[in-house]
């Protein structure tokens, strides 16, 4: 009976252990779901940090067109909503690179800025390719700016189906300074719309299609639907035939 008595009250109390860790997650809060975008918020109200979390499926013709727009800072910069450079600090190896950041805020926010840490790897299973972003601090602070004195996040790019990839982009930052709350709130909800209707628009462009960056894999299933629509071609457009 002890023995029964013993378990029921392990039971209950890995129960009430679980509800509580629960509970003290914060909730994510769909803020906008519109034109194939997802925009989620988490915040804690005791504290000045923000997360958000933009996800939006995007046609890619070429996968390996991810790591050739995500190695063109300009490029990057300028479909990130509210980035105005992004400057390439050292690159110590694909896998990590210190960068610069600055951003343009609406009136009457300052400017931010922020030195990152960039990350990236290739998840062996799921060929998910993630570029994990983090606060590098070390470098001066500049003038015009104020700096963000935590940011950390990621980008992720999970392979759905051959032509298709579920894009994540994940930011939990402290702003720094002074922002209304109400300001604070638009630019956490678009700066992730924005971000990924920008991104659609550029990762199919010509100048990304055919390179190959040498340090991830193309998921099999793009392979193999590749070479099937090659065969294809190639079987309905025969070559010519022989003169008699």
């Amino acid at each position: 009976m002890k023995k029964i008595i013993t378990v029921i009250l392990l039971s209950v109390m890995a129960v009430m252990a679980h509800a509580s860790n629960v509970a003290e997650e914060p909730a994510w809060i769909l803020v906008t779901d519109r034109d194939g975008v997802k925009v989620y918020r988490q915040d804690e109200n005791s504290t000045r940090l923000k997360t958000f979390r933009g996800v939006a499926r995007l046609k890619v013709d070429d996968f390996k067109a991810i790591g050739v727009l995500m190695d063109d800072y300009a490029e990057v910069a300028d479909f990130m909503h509210m980035v105005s450079e992004i400057r390439d600090v050292k690159r110590y190896a694909h896998d990590k690179r210190d960068v610069y950041i600055t951003t343009r805020l609406p009136w009457p926010v300052s400017d931010r800025d922020a030195p990152l840490r960039v990350s990236f790897y290739q998840e062996p299973e799921t060929y998910d390719l993630v570029m994990p972003i983090e606060l590098n601090p070390g470098m001066p602070e500049q003038k015009g700016y104020v700096r963000m004195p935590q940011m950390q996040g990621y980008y992720r790019f999970s392979p759905v189906a051959p032509g298709e990839v579920e894009v994540t982009i994940e930011v939990i930052l402290d702003p720094g300074g002074a922002i209304p709350a109400w300001i604070a709130n638009i630019i956490l909800r678009d700066i992730p719309y924005f971000s990924l209707k920008r991104l659609r628009r550029v990762i199919n462009q010509p100048r990304f299609q055919g390179v190959d960056t040498g340090y991830y894999e193309v998921p099999k299933s793009w392979i193999e639907a590749e070479d099937a629509s090659v065969a294809n071609v190639s079987a309905e457009s025969p070559g010519p035939s022989t003169p008699r």
